[in-house]
């Protein structure tokens, strides 16, 4: 008798705990991955901690200090939209980012794709709902979300799990240029910015010897017939500096709202659009 009381008063607990904590409105789960940090430990260790401090793996935002810079993301996007955005739904993956090879995004893909298993797992014993899922990738970080490609057929076929992907200020490459078109992303967002020079200094030619001389540098679009929207981004109708794209991710549920008005159903094509800030 005293056995099932326990597992009543456990059960009831469960319960309370879960009308606790407040869902989205489409059961989302938010994941920022940032971009590369080229001397991470000296970083981590200096004034700009606050700027790019994220634990290694997978972790939920609210867990940094207030001040740190992916909290105040987090705490921004929940600000301006409470109903698709909650703290408690709202991640960030941490990657050997100062590791430029692919193979470490691709490893870093995988680890990202396995921990998201876990999430949704748990997600749905919570709630008994299947999250969707919602990628956005600063740079590199985009990279790594594009070869999450390889990895979620679990989750996307098996399970039903819908995935939107968003990458700011990605360097497109010839070795994984073609992700764009995967089945396993229900919907994918490019942001571009024409002045944004950085995006394009990776050498990939460097790495590849295959890649043809035109290609040597990273590109800053995909193919137009690409499976995504793409969009040429201003600030205050000027175009921004890749290190400016830091300013504007606590207002991503506005660039949202503005991306998906002007796209509406469309699964590929070019967009313009000005955030005013």
């Amino acid at each position: 008798m005293k056995k099932y009381f326990v597992i009543l008063l456990s059960c009831i607990f469960n319960i309370s705990l879960s009308a606790l904590q407040q869902t989205t409105a489409d059961h989302a789960i938010t994941v920022f991955v940032h971009g590369t940090y080229p001397i991470p430990k000296i970083l981590r260790n200096s004034p700009f901690r606050k700027l790019m401090y994220c634990p290694q793996g997978l972790s939920l935002a609210k867990k940094l200090p207030a001040d740190y810079h992916f909290h105040t993301i987090a705490q921004g996007c929940v600000d301006l939209n409470p109903s698709l955005y909650s703290l408690d739904q709202f991640y960030v993956f941490g990657w050997p980012s100062e590791k430029i090879y692919d193979s470490v995004r691709q490893q870093a893909a995988s680890d990202l794709a396995n921990a998201l298993k876990t999430t949704v797992t748990n997600y749905y014993a919570q709630h008994g709902i299947q999250p969707k899922i919602r990628l956005i990738g600063f740079s590199h970080g985009g990279n790594v979300v594009l070869n999450t490609a390889n990895f979620l057929t679990q989750l996307v076929q098996e399970q039903k799990i819908t995935t939107e992907i968003w990458i700011f200020g990605t360097p497109v490459q010839q070795i994984n240029h073609n992700l764009i078109q995967s089945k396993n992303f229900h919907k994918v967002y490019s942001i571009f910015s024409q002045t944004d020079w950085l995006q394009r200094m990776d050498p990939q030619g460097l790495y590849n010897k295959d890649i043809r001389h035109e290609y040597f540098w990273s590109d800053r679009m995909f193919d137009k017939d690409a499976s995504c929207i793409q969009i040429n981004f201003t600030v205050n109708n000027k175009s921004i500096s890749h290190s400016y794209y830091r300013h504007i991710f606590k207002y991503f549920p506005i660039i949202q709202k503005s991306i998906e008005n002007q796209s509406q159903d469309l699964q590929s094509g070019i967009i313009s659009v000005d955030l005013k800030i």
